[in-house]
């Protein structure tokens, strides 16, 4: 499944799309370095953005982390970082940003469905 990632999408709303695709998955955006915290989420994406001329893109299943990372960067100057539910942890996906979204997501399913624990809502 596409999601869409324009500059007028709140982080909440973006998050919470990105969560229902990916539900062991979670997407962190990062204003100035620091985790935005959930009252910023409200935010629209351009009100944080770091470039002056910023541009939409998509978000794909086969899509590596590392790709949707230096996307939300080259499109926006949005630093994100995506983790992989693995149990009750969120593991951040650094190690395996090669690999695709659907693989990741995936793999926190077999983790979870091993461990016998539900899927959890980010937002």
């Amino acid at each position: 499944m596409k999601l869409f990632v324009k500059p007028e999408i709140k982080a909440n709303d973006l998050i919470r799309h990105f969560n229902e695709i990916y539900p062991f998955l979670r997407l962190e955006i990062y204003n100035q370095g620091e985790e935005m915290s959930n009252a910023c989420h409200d935010f629209k994406l351009s009100d944080i953005v770091h470039k002056k001329a910023i541009e939409g893109f998509v978000i794909l299943p086969e899509m590596k982390v590392s790709e949707v990372e230096s996307s939300f960067w080259e499109n926006m100057g949005i630093q994100i970082s995506v983790f992989r539910k693995s149990g009750k942890t969120w593991l951040e996906s650094s190690f395996t940003n090669y690999w695709s979204l659907e693989r990741q997501n995936n793999l926190g399913k077999g983790m979870n469905d091993f461990m016998k624990v539900e899927p959890q809502k980010v937002i």
